[in-house]
């Protein structure tokens, strides 16, 4: 069978597939299976084990994704306290000695800036336009003006 290439996902694939089974494996209440995990690893997304879990593993798992679904989701915003967080992070930049920013920057703190994605990316034209940033020969880089 040939080995597939190791990728930083397969690598993470692999440390939160140990982590899980570490964790399923702590439940000393020998309570049946309300759940099955599949476990399947990138590159190719080959089926590489199960992880079974009881029903309270199944309630504190919800629990966690539900939590960083809530924390890392945007919060809705008006287009002006979603500009004014773009500034702020284009000033954070220019006081840190950048001259640059990456449109991944402003994608990444999209939690603080609380609007989608093409709302940001409308908005880096938006500022483009108004010479605010400039672009550069680089895809989605701006010179902070």
């Amino acid at each position: 069978m040939p080995t597939a290439t190791a990728t930083p996902e397969g690598r993470q694939a692999r440390i939160l597939t140990a982590a899980l089974r570490n964790w399923a494996a702590l439940d000393t209440t020998h309570a049946p299976t309300a759940a099955r995990i599949q476990i399947r690893q990138p590159p190719t997304w080959e089926y590489a084990g199960t992880i079974n879990i009881t029903s309270d593993q199944t309630n504190r798992l919800l629990g966690l994704i539900r939590d960083d679904v809530t924390t890392h989701t945007p919060h809705p915003t008006s287009p002006e306290q979603a500009a004014t967080a773009i500034q702020a992070l284009l000033t954070e930049r220019r006081a840190a000695g950048h001259t640059t920013i990456h449109a991944r920057d402003l994608i990444e703190a999209a939690t603080r800036i609380g609007r989608p994605r093409a709302w940001i990316a409308d908005h880096l034209n938006h500022l483009a336009d108004t010479g605010q940033i400039a672009e550069t020969w680089r895809p989605s880089v701006f010179r902070i003006a």
